[in-house]
């Protein structure tokens, strides 16, 4: 691992390599390893791990999980869910620009295709999950020969285990709507970033409509406990109202721009059509791009 880039997520010290896990060096507490990965949780947050079991095994069963034979590929792979993704993933691209080695923070990662597609394209990525679940988590990025293809750690979306000014860019993709309050992460993006650095949300879904925005939440928060999903991740799910959720940003970053990528035409085409049959404002996905000025 890169200990220049990762910390203790209680004291934000350095970290220390050894045969028991990664200590922190300043307070001398060792965290251990859950499916080969460090558990960089505070100990109030060691709850969450349950929660993410939770959460993972209905995620599996959900019509819109990752295909089991196909992480690899992700997103490319067959569903229009996934067509959307692999496209935002296109625009991020754009937006990045050149890797010049740049290092990238990939926080709730899921399975890390994220990570594993930008580390393909010359980013020194770093994804945190809380699960380490081999089919929708950090296990998932595991590979046939064993070998590390980006930094991968267990960690939460309130307190990233990084130290500050460590990174170039910030990635939350598809994963804010999994807080109840967005502040903490939103401040741990701006701790995290150098001066010149971009904090990216992606694949969140938005709204204009704010009664919209908790409908659609209510039917994806009852979807999930009908598979037997329970816990904060699942009680936490919210869509977003695109006014709240710019106005949070702007509390910590100077300059917040929205960027909505070309989801082509049979994409918009079948969610106007949905739109009208269920009465209501179905959610877009727009890129947010954040820097301090």
């Amino acid at each position: 691992m890169d200990l220049e880039v990762w910390a203790c997520p209680v004291c934000g010290s350095t970290l220390e390599e050894t045969v028991n896990g990664l200590r922190c060096s300043d307070e001398d507490r060792v965290f251990r390893t859950a499916g080969g990965l460090p558990v960089l949780l505070r100990p109030e947050e060691e709850p969450l791990l349950q929660d993410a079991e939770s959460h993972a095994s209905a995620w599996k069963r959900d019509r819109y999980a990752p295909p089991r034979d196909r992480v690899a590929d992700l997103p490319y792979v067959a569903g229009a869910t996934w067509a959307q993704k692999a496209r935002s993933l296109e625009a991020l691209v754009r937006l990045l620009g050149p890797a010049s080695g740049r290092r990238i923070v990939d926080v709730g990662a899921g399975t890390g295709w994220l990570s594993r597609r930008l580390s393909e394209r010359g980013f020194r990525c770093y994804a945190v999950d809380l699960s380490s679940d081999t089919e929708v988590g950090l296990g998932a990025a595991d590979t046939p020969k064993g070998e590390q293809v980006f930094d991968r750690a267990i960690g939460a979306l309130e307190r990233w285990p990084l130290r500050d000014d460590c990174v170039d860019v910030a990635i939350c993709n598809a994963s804010l709507h999994y807080i109840a309050d967005v502040g903490p992460v939103i401040a741990e993006a701006a701790r995290v970033l150098r001066r010149d650095g971009v904090f990216f949300t992606m694949n969140d879904p938005v709204h204009v409509d704010s009664e919209s925005a908790v409908r659609a939440s209510h039917d994806f928060r009852d979807r999930l406990i009908r598979e037997g999903g329970q816990g904060r991740l699942v009680d936490r799910h919210r869509h977003f109202v695109a006014s709240t959720l710019e106005a949070d940003l702007r509390r910590r970053f100077s300059q917040v721009t929205r960027y909505d990528p070309d989801y082509g035409f049979r994409f918009q085409f079948v969610r106007r059509v949905k739109s009208f049959v269920l009465g209501m404002e179905l959610a877009s996905f727009p890129i947010y791009i954040a820097s301090k000025g």
